[in-house]
């Protein structure tokens, strides 16, 4: 169970950081606006912030499949998506009008759903490093063995797990925007 669970979380990190460093990477200027626009970071330091975060999200896409560096990149997941949390928290709280850009070019204005989808990340990087910590720490989390020990059936539950929890994530504009009242997607359409 521990390998399917690792195995799920794995695809989780690596899609949605790789999805996320990819958008941000295709679209530098508008993250770096939205950077900007949050007013959390000092102004000198919205480029490099702009520069490092898609580097750091691509580098823990890749290192969740390290066996050495699993453990790591859980946390250090679970932490650079607190991080986000925080922010997103802030402009809400703070009322600032601005999208959240987390996976490029975006028009929807952060709002519940951003925590929520967040949450659901804090949670999905959470149960990776529990069960990768279970499994014996950063040493004992195999990639190629597991497979081997799941089965065809562990694999392809656990990946497409990973998978479908990804996607939702990643859909997070388009599920506010469908779910959002009438009144509030008339307003953002007169603004675009």
């Amino acid at each position: 169970m521990t390998d399917s669970l690792i195995l799920a979380f794995r695809c989780v990190v690596a899609v949605v950081f790789a999805a996320s460093a990819l958008g941000k990477a295709r679209a530098p200027g508008e993250f770096r606006a939205t950077v900007r626009e949050m007013r959390i970071v000092p102004l000198g330091t919205v480029g490099a912030i702009a520069v490092a975060v898609p580097v750091l999200e691509a580098a823990l896409a890749v290192a969740v499949w390290v066996p050495a560096l699993t453990t790591w990149a859980f946390a250090l997941s679970f932490g650079l998506i607190a991080v986000f949390t925080a922010a997103l928290a802030s402009v809400l709280r703070r009322r600032i009008d601005t999208s959240c850009s987390c996976f490029g070019a975006s028009r929807t204005r952060v709002g519940p759903a951003h925590l929520v989808r967040n949450a659901v990340l804090l949670g999905a990087t959470a149960t990776g490093l529990l069960a990768s910590l279970a499994a014996g720490g950063p040493a004992s989390v195999p990639v190629l063995g597991a497979l081997d020990s799941l089965g065809f059936t562990g694999v392809f539950t656990g990946v497409l797990g990973g998978v479908c929890v990804s996607a939702l994530v990643l859909s997070t504009d388009l599920l506010a925007d469908v779910f959002a009242a009438p009144a509030s997607r008339a307003g953002r359409r007169t603004s675009s």
